[in-house]
């Protein structure tokens, strides 16, 4: 694997750093790096890249500004893929989180469920088929 910087890092524009960097390291067990500038926080989880950043921070014309009455991320499904799919499915039922998709298995060969983060974020996660 290439460990120089990622290739792809998708960065979330949140509302409140703490509960989603908490949502992602206690719930889908994200590591944090350190904090930077503006509260700036990268995660990973083996070669996946996320980053937090203050929503309220952005221009108020800002392509990804989300406006109070809108959900985060409408329009996208981040796709996580993940080796131990069915551990971290179990971790995400025992966290009490809501599971908007069960764990299913697809005619293409594909296993996955979903959930929404705490901003509106729909995430799917995935075997590495």
């Amino acid at each position: 694997m290439d460990m120089r910087r990622p290739r792809l890092c998708i960065e979330l524009f949140v509302a409140d750093i703490a509960r989603s960097k908490s949502f992602y390291t206690s719930v889908l067990d994200f590591t944090a790096g350190p904090e930077g500038y503006g509260g700036y926080t990268p995660l990973s989880k083996g070669d996946i890249r996320l980053a937090l950043n203050k929503n309220d921070a952005l221009p108020e014309d800002h392509p990804a500004k989300v406006a109070t009455d809108e959900r985060a991320g409408r329009g996208v499904e981040i796709v996580i893929e993940v080796n131990e799919l069915q551990s971290l499915y179990d971790r995400v039922k025992a966290s009490g989180w809501p599971i908007s998709g069960d764990l299913t298995t697809h005619p293409w060969g594909i296993t996955d469920f979903r959930i929404v983060d705490p901003d509106g974020y729909y995430l799917r996660l995935s075997n590495t088929a």
